[in-house]
């Protein structure tokens, strides 16, 4: 019997003894038997509420709930790599990497857990906490009923968590065997606050969100050398990994060979005296920029998956060393040719495609850069490769961005003579940011984690591509107050570039402004982030830009709200304005019309000009039948962007 059918027996039946006690036993100083009654009663709610509510789990339970630690194949994690490599086991422990997947603990968890109630779609979840215990109470996501917002309740322990810089998703075990559900909340770490997590993607919201799975998607990039073991012929899931997070074996392959080769100290020693390759290890700094580029390239791309059922059980065959096209050709729709067996594929899988690519071909999602490097020319016809850029032991922990590789540095240890011409390739100031190489060359035109990312495929600014893709080009994203033809006029006249055609509303209207109106999700969602980038806003003035920003403030995706909302709170006067992004429909528009009417008191005094681009008249009154004229033609494409 459990505590669920004990507790109420053992309450009955104490109830009904005590009342025949106190019926028979009737003298000066007995109790009545409704007072009997009521005593035991609430006696019986205090062993209750402190059993049944509160549950105890053992740590036995709790282990065995999550995936396991430690795999075969050589791997040793990376505790092993400490003793001999300090300085490189410091550097990596510092950083994001290491800290994408973990266990719940104190020394881990971010988001608040003392008594924190959140609701969302009609169901509540109660969260609070008891030292490295972190535990949550609310509709039990393996309950087949429960996106129809009737599952039955249960409290479980939270076994682990995803990420630490921008947000951080939960983890909450499920069935069968060590699989792991999604809490269906997120914390964002900037705001320190919790949301749902439908809406930290950019999703279509009228499609149903489903119960994610850890095992099935997340166990092979966010964990070192994992594996599912998700069968779904016997519904068994035994997942296990050589070490949460992404630590050392992950780029440098299973260490177990190195570590018995190297427990000779006179090999050790011969090996640091000298300048050959240890054989027993990968170190990505000595292979050949294909291959040290395919160990980034594992996670950091979209691949083809030959044999799924083998990668749901075991994970990926490749390791770092191994030839990764050869295992998981990379999936490049710009190479249709080269690959005609994808054409079919997204003729049958259209959203897939949409998800992840611009119309031609190029990468519009963030995580996946080895896409947009191998589409580089830099890459193809030269010897650019990740850690051209980045390092992980010596980069910043922001970007992994190399020491000195921050400026133009990174684009002139190739191109030295451009050095000496900055200002007569870029027509701008020397330093300005239009002279700085990635601004024009890596434009701001990948989507994910609420923000815009740089593109990783190194390519020059282009109307025509603009016209045919959808994509913005660098210029209008600084510029964000001229049109698509200010743009390719001064394209012809700097570079000989051919204006092309294009319909009357590009020749006038500010690009970034037309894509906030018009464009798809992911458009309107760069757009609203570049109206709020320090260089566009130099580069264009920020005045005339509130209106337009408000319009973001109650756009149907969240993604794009949120990073709306961020944008007009940087400009000046405006960083009070109330404005929460997950809020009802009303409460929305109530900021959306709040910032509309503060920016007619500020417009005067920020030193907003009349301008036809941006929506300005000559009596610095706004446009609004032009506005709305746009807003109508706003793509109604379904979208989600698979980041």
């Amino acid at each position: 019997m459990t505590w669920d059918t004990a507790v109420p027996v053992l309450l009955g039946a104490g109830v009904l003894l005590v009342l025949g006690w106190a019926l028979t036993v009737r003298g000066p100083g007995r109790w009545t038997p409704v007072a009997a009654a009521a005593a035991f009663s609430v006696a019986g709610t205090a062993v209750w509420l402190q059993f049944v509510g509160k549950p105890v789990e053992t740590a036995a339970a709790h282990r065995n709930a999550l995936p396991r630690e430690g795999r075969p194949g050589g791997f040793v994690s990376s505790g092993a790599c400490q003793a001999c490599h300090p300085g490189q086991y410091a550097s990596w422990y510092r950083t994001y990497h290491r800290t994408m997947t973990q266990p719940a603990a104190a020394s881990t968890v971010v988001g608040r857990f003392d008594h924190v109630e959140l609701t969302h779609r009609g169901m509540t979840w109660r969260l609070d906490h008891e030292g490295d215990e972190f535990w949550i109470e609310g509709p039990d996501l393996d309950d087949p009923a429960f996106q129809r917002g009737r599952a039955k309740r249960i409290r479980k322990r939270v076994g682990m968590l995803t990420g630490s810089h921008h947000m951080q998703v939960y983890w909450l075990p499920g069935q069968p065997g060590n699989l792991q559900r999604a809490f269906p909340f997120a914390y964002l770490i900037r705001e320190q606050r919790w949301v749902p997590r439908e809406e930290v993607f950019l999703r279509d919201p009228s499609t149903p969100h489903p119960v994610q799975t850890w095992n099935m998607n997340c166990i092979h990039c966010h964990t070192t050398a994992g594996q599912p073991f998700a069968d779904p012929q016997t519904h068994t899931v035994d997942s296990r990994m050589a070490e949460f997070g992404i630590a050392c074996e992950a780029c440098h392959g299973a260490g177990e060979r190195h570590v018995a080769a190297n427990r000779n100290p006179i090999r050790r020693y011969l090996q640091h005296l000298g300048n050959t390759p240890d054989t027993t290890i990968v170190n990505p700094a000595r292979e050949t920029p294909d291959a040290a580029s395919q160990i980034c390239g594992r996670c950091h791309g979209v691949k083809w998956i030959p044999d799924r059922h083998a990668w749901q059980q075991e994970g990926f065959r490749y390791q770092p060393g191994g030839d990764l096209q050869k295992e998981y050709p990379l999936i490049r729709p710009a190479q249709l040719t080269n690959q005609p067996w994808l054409q079919p594929y997204f003729q049958r899988n259209p959203a897939m495609f949409q998800g992840q690519f611009w119309s031609d071909g190029k990468i519009r999602v963030s995580g996946r850069e080895y896409n947009g490097l191998l589409e580089s020319p830099c890459h193809q016809r030269g010897a650019l490769s990740c850690l051209s850029c980045h390092s992980l032991h010596h980069g910043t922990r922001e970007s992994q961005v190399a020491p000195n590789k921050e400026g133009n540095q990174a684009c002139l240890q190739c191109h030295q003579p451009m050095a000496r011409q900055v200002a007569a390739h870029t027509h701008h100031l020397p330093e300005s940011a239009g002279s700085l190489c990635y601004n024009c060359h890596m434009p701001y035109t990948t989507y994910g984690l609420l923000k815009a990312i740089r593109s990783h495929t190194i390519d020059s600014p282009s109307v025509a591509a603009t016209l045919q893709t959808g994509r913005p080009n660098a210029c209008n994203q600084c510029h964000v107050d001229k049109s698509l033809e200010w743009t390719a006029r001064k394209m012809a006249d700097w570079y000989g570039h051919a204006v092309p055609p294009m319909e009357e509303d590009r020749k006038r209207v500010s690009a970034t402004a037309y894509d906030l109106l018009c464009g798809d999700p992911g458009q309107r969602a760069l757009a609203v982030w570049s109206l709020g980038w320090e260089s566009a806003q130099q580069a264009s003035g920020s005045a005339w830009m509130a209106p337009l920003l408000a319009e973001g403030l109650d756009d149907p995706y969240a993604a794009v709200r949120y990073i709306a909302g961020h944008s007009l709170q940087r400009l000046s006067g405006f960083g009070g304005l109330a404005y929460d992004y997950t809020a009802p429909v009303s409460d929305r528009k109530t900021a959306q019309q709040s910032a509309r009417e503060l920016w007619r008191r500020l417009r005067s005094s920020a030193g907003v000009r009349a301008d036809p681009a941006t929506f300005i008249l000559p009596s610095l009154d706004l446009d609004v039948d032009t506005l709305s004229t746009l807003l109508r033609k706003r793509s109604s494409a379904s979208l989600e962007l698979e980041e």
